[in-house]
């Protein structure tokens, strides 16, 4: 039986691909991929190279920590780019209903216990939740002084390894049902298992959690194939060695 991340409800937003690094691979005998003029120009940077959009104005770079930190005074946008904003209520009895446009605003008050009410405020606040955990990342993301990733992207062994991880169920040998992978376009994956969907955007590489090995931002949207519930998450694609199997670790 699915343990449940690759069979759960079905593909969300319109996020792009991302981004190299240009890091060391570990082991002797990978050559250790080339470094971008971006970031040989600016070490300290983390750079997005595709055209994910998260907030009004963002555009493909290298930004440092202090650029992230400002993109979260910027609108969030929705899946075709148009500036949104999410009502949340008060989490007192009385209180008034305040309306956030940024992740500045709507992290301060979600921090508070401010929740969205409506139906339609929690569809958009889908919207403040891969915005606001990706730049929560990115904002302490560093450059990846070593990587196990090749070439600072997911290969299509690596999201085949996380399928068949969720795909086989305890005690069980081999999955029950078939498990498809493919590459849509550069870092957007379509996995599929039985009538489960799934598709996984690669963000960025980097070091995320401060121990100089790269991982991926990646948003994970999963639900049934040709259906319209859905639901996501923002985390990070890891992996512990060279030829380990690749785990995601919602935020």
């Amino acid at each position: 039986m699915a343990r449940g991340l690759f069979m759960g409800l079905g593909a969300v937003g319109a996020l792009a691909a991302a981004v190299t690094t240009g890091v060391y691979v570990r082991g002797d005998e990978k050559p250790a991929p080339a470094l971008s003029a971006a970031m040989r120009a600016a070490p300290e940077t983390v750079c997005i190279e595709s055209n994910v959009r998260l907030v009004e104005s963002m555009a493909p770079g290298c930004l440092s920590a202090a650029q992230y930190e400002a993109l979260r005074d910027r609108a969030v946008i929705d899946g075709g780019g148009d500036a949104i904003s999410v009502n949340l209520a008060a989490p007192v009895t009385g209180g008034d209903d305040a309306s956030v446009r940024t992740c500045a605003e709507f992290d301060a008050l979600s921090e508070k216990g401010w929740y969205a009410l409506s139906g339609a405020d929690m569809r958009r606040e889908e919207y403040f939740d891969r915005a606001c955990g990706a730049l929560a990342f990115l904002v302490k993301a560093k450059p990846a002084q070593e990587t196990h990733f090749t070439g600072g992207k997911a290969s299509l062994e690596d999201i085949r390894s996380m399928a068949m991880a969720e795909a086989t169920g305890f005690g069980e040998a081999e999955p029950a049902a078939a498990v498809d992978v493919s590459e849509m376009e550069d870092r957007v994956w379509k996995v599929e298992i039985g009538q489960g969907e799934t598709m996984i955007y690669e963000i960025a590489h980097a070091d995320f959690n401060g121990d100089g090995l790269g991982e991926i931002l990646a948003y994970v949207s999963v639900g049934s194939a040709g259906g319209t519930a859905r639901t996501g998450s923002i985390g990070l694609l890891e992996k512990a060695s060279d030829g380990g199997a690749c785990v995601f670790k919602a935020r």
